[in-house]
């Protein structure tokens, strides 16, 4: 297990899906704890969409591995702001290249934070609580959510027992949308009932709900809110189920009811 201080450089390779399996899941679970990289993860989450848009042949052009100094490529120009350059930035652009040239080269599908596929069940990165290792949980405990859709969206639950059932306690934040990214999913569109999201400009502004699965299957709808760029929300839900009978907090959209997001307690 690593110390804290390890997990500094990790957000970019997370993001990027150039992880082992075994530090993805490591660092999803020190994700649950630790809200500076969670704002770390959130700023970075639209570098695929970046990816995205670079030509192969400048992506196998990168210097990734020569120690030069690292500039981002002429493609990316028109779509990043003009900024001095940050320790951030440096930190991102060999991974995203090294990323890049996998994703060319060898055809990987997807990144770490959309692991989970969209049948429902659980990706490779589903997260253990920072309160176990294995086996439920059945006592109060913070989880991290795993994406089961492309998301822009960094979330973890805090799971607290009360007198006649769960109270759920979400802390999410939502990244702005990196200008010209395309979006990849229904999570990056904004809700038509929500004009003052429109893609004329404005921010984006998606209605989310808290919804509880129990060991049967069952789904309820816990609460609703909305979710906006760059600001961290804190939705409450209550629920009559014991934590034991909790099987998993999901967090879906509104509009069309798509699972976003998945917090398993199995």
């Amino acid at each position: 297990m690593s110390s804290p201080d390890d997990y500094t450089d990790w957000d970019a390779a997370y993001v990027l899906g150039a992880l082992p399996v075994a530090e993805r899941r490591e660092y999803e679970s020190h994700l649950a704890g630790c809200a500076a990289c969670r704002a770390a993860v959130a700023e970075l989450a639209g570098m695929p969409g970046l990816l995205a848009q670079l030509p192969p042949g400048e992506v196998l052009a990168m210097d990734i591995d020569g120690g030069g100094d690292l500039q981002p490529p002429a493609s990316l120009m028109p779509v990043l702001p003009a900024a001095p350059e940050s320790p951030l930035s440096r930190r991102w652009l060999a991974p995203m290249a090294a990323a890049a040239a996998a994703l060319l080269i060898g055809g990987v599908g997807g990144y770490a934070v959309s692991s989970a596929g969209r049948d429902g069940s659980p990706g490779p990165g589903a997260t253990a609580g920072s309160t176990r290792t294995t086996g439920p949980l059945t006592a109060p405990g913070r989880l991290a959510f795993t994406a089961v859709e492309p998301s822009l969206m960094t979330a973890v639950v805090d799971v607290v027992p009360i007198a006649n059932g769960t109270e759920l306690r979400v802390e999410c934040q939502y990244a702005r949308q990196t200008g010209g990214a395309s979006a990849t999913s229904s999570t990056l569109t904004p809700s038509p009932t929500r004009p003052d999201s429109a893609a004329s400009g404005g921010d984006y502004r998606i209605d989310y709900a808290i919804w509880v699965v129990d060991r049967a299957g069952k789904a309820t709808e816990l609460r609703d809110w909305t979710a906006r760029p760059d600001r961290i929300m804190h939705p409450v839900g209550v629920s009559t189920l014991s934590v034991a009978q909790i099987a998993s907090v999901e967090i879906r959209q509104v509009d069309n009811g798509h699972t976003v997001m998945r917090a398993s307690l199995t």
